[in-house]
Parts: C-alpha cells; structure tokens; sequence
C-alpha cells in the first residue's frame, strides 16, 4: 500500500478521539505490511500507534509525530473518498498521517542511519491525547520531536513557523453560575442564573487581556420557559503565551464572577477541561529549518509569528527541543481548517514527505560532521 492509497482510506473512516480503533488498526496492518523487521509497531495511549526505528543501539531517538483524530462534521466535498459515517478529517489529519507513513517508507528504502519514533497520536482535537504518549515513552532517549500541520492559510510548498512560541496555550474553561428556581410569576423569589451570567458576561467582555485571545462560544441553562434558572453554564477557552499567563486570566475570570455572582446571592463555579500547554520551536531547529527551505528554490519560507492555535504537541515541544511548521496546501479557493470542504491535494504527501526526509537527513549528517 502506498501513501495516498492509505490516506484515501483513512479519510473515508474518520472517527474523533479516543475512538480511534478503526484508525489504528489501519495503519498497524499499514506498517507492518511493510514487512521490515527493523520497525516495531505497537499501540499506544489506548488507540494509538507508536512505530520504532532502532539502528544504533544507544543511541537517541528522533521523534516525529502524527495526529489521527478527525472531527464532528460533516463532509461537504462531494470527494470520491468523502467520509459517510458523520465525521471528517476537516483538520487534515489524515494527510499527516500518510506524510508520516510515507517518511517511514523512505527511511527503511534508504537504510537511513538514525533511531526513529513515528507517534501516530490520538486526541489532539479534544483531551490532550499527546499527555498520555509521554506517559509511556518517558523512558526512551529522545533528542528531537518533530511535527507539521497541514493548512491553507499558504499556499502549497509554502512553510511557516517561528522561533519561539509558535502556537499559543490553550485552556478550555466551563464556568458556572448557580441561582435559585421559582415560578415565573413568582420572579423575586428566585435567583436567576441567566441574569448573573449575562452581567458576568458584560462586566467581562470591557475588559482587554493583553497578549490573550479568550472569550466564550456556548451556553447552557435553565429548565422551562417558565421557571427561574437555577444554573447556567457558559463554555469558553483562553489562549496565551504560556500556561502561567492563563493563570493570571483564570484569576481575574474568578475575580469577577465572584464580584457579580455576590452581587445578586448566587453562586458559580469555575472548572478546567483539556489544558494545552504552548508550542516552542527550538531556536537551533528553527535557524537550520529556515537555512534549509531557503536554499530550496520552489519554496517559500515565512516566519509567522505566534498564532492562537491550539496544539497539544505543545506536550513534545516542552520536553524535547522540536520543531513544528504549517505546511500550506493552498491551490484555489481558501476555506480553512475545521471546515466541512477542507480537502488537500493528494500530491502534498509526497512533496511533504520528501521534503522532511531530506530536511532530517540533512540536519543529522550535518551534526555528525561537527
């Protein structure tokens, strides 16, 4: 099987995280159709996948990873191998994974000289599936964590990152207001939870965060038209520099909701969902990233500043000196990521997975000539 035969059908099988079992049993009977016994193939994180490359006992490893899980949408692209089952690989998932299906491929034709892991990782969309990984291989010898995400905010052949922070933390936050129920008729008998968290939400929303994207996108509450609500819960997420700054919004979001939900005798509660710490590229990586591109003359290298995307290869990023890039596939008309009629070219996984190959090969015959 090659790598765009895999991706046509891992994009007809998309499921969401932490139900990756079809997905992982694809790519397991995938990689070890390869027939190599120098790759050990084992699954990890409950429907995940780890592929080991050892070729120097001893030796370090370089860490290269993929994310597997697709999204609760719909597909909209009419594709031959659009999904039918609900879900879409709408963040282009299953285009890393066949990037990093078809690197293995030409790491083992080449006999490449180097100790490898390929995380095939499930969760990144929702619980941080990158936190239980580390979990399990904390024991192994890594000296480089590697990533890419497809996008196309730029155009194909075009890549972007930044050193430094390149993808902000990300928070997910509920918060919770409590009031007390009665009759409509009988409104001063109750406490309204809706009317509290709308003045939280007004009191909140004067306010400027500097540095900070954050803001809430869904509510819930209340029982009947006709009865005070005695809980109302709104859904939000906080993206900032790093994990120690959200903590400074966390306190100012609990300062005020205290102040209002005071105010009119209610109560609230404020509670954390999935955590995704920043994503630090590595300056090292990032200058001989930025060399290397630069000498390619088809493609273009942008340095583009921290974006408030969130991504829990932030997990790799904070324990390994790494590198990750968005990898623009744009040809015509832009919709973006998370997008019913997000679809990349089949072509980009071949151009990308050459592309790191030679990238990789380059920076380890460049550190074994220092």
């Amino acid at each position: 099987m090659n790598a765009i035969e895999l991706r046509h059908i891992l994009h007809q099988n998309p499921e969401i995280s932490f139900h990756e079992f079809e997905t992982q049993k694809i790519l397991i009977e995938a990689l070890k159709s390869l027939n190599d016994e120098r790759l050990k193939v084992y699954k990890i994180a409950g429907t995940g996948v780890l592929a080991i490359y050892e070729v120097m006992k001893n030796n370090p490893f370089i860490l290269y990873r993929a994310d597997m899980d697709a999204l609760p949408i719909k597909e909209e692209t009419d594709w031959k191998y659009a999904a039918k089952n609900g879900n879409m690989h709408a963040c282009g998932h299953d285009v890393h994974m066949s990037i990093a299906y078809d690197l293995i491929q030409k790491i083992l034709s080449s006999n490449l000289n180097e100790n490898f892991i390929f995380i095939f990782q499930p969760g990144e969309e929702t619980g941080a599936g990158a936190s239980y990984v580390l979990e399990e291989i904390e024991e192994l010898p890594i000296k480089y964590a590697f990533a890419l995400h497809v996008t196309d905010e730029y155009d194909f052949k075009t890549v972007a990152t930044t050193p430094g922070i390149l993808f902000a933390a990300a928070t997910e936050i509920d918060l919770t207001f409590t009031g007390k129920s009665a009759h409509i008729a009988f409104y001063e008998q109750g406490i309204d939870s809706i009317k509290i968290t709308m003045q939280f939400l007004n009191e909140f929303y004067k306010r400027k965060f500097k540095d900070t994207l954050v803001g809430f996108g869904k509510i819930e509450g209340g029982n009947a038209r006709n009865i005070v609500s005695k809980e109302t819960t709104i859904f939000g997420s906080i993206r900032t520099p790093s994990l120690e700054h959200t903590e400074e919004i966390i306190d100012e979001i609990s300062k005020i909701a205290h102040e209002i939900s005071n105010k009119h005798l209610g109560g609230y509660l404020l509670t954390k969902g999935s955590i995704y710490p920043q994503v630090e590229v590595n300056e090292k990586l990032y200058n001989s990233f930025k060399d290397f591109v630069s000498r390619n003359e088809e493609m273009r290298f942008i340095n583009c500043g921290m974006k408030y995307t969130g991504e829990d290869f932030g997990y790799f990023s904070l324990r390994y000196p790494s590198l990750m890039f968005w990898a623009g596939t744009l040809k015509g008309e832009r919709v973006g990521l998370h997008n019913s009629k997000f679809l990349p070219d089949d072509d980009v996984i071949e151009f990308y997975s050459s592309f790191v190959y030679s990238f990789l090969k380059e920076l380890i015959e460049s550190e074994r000539e220092v």
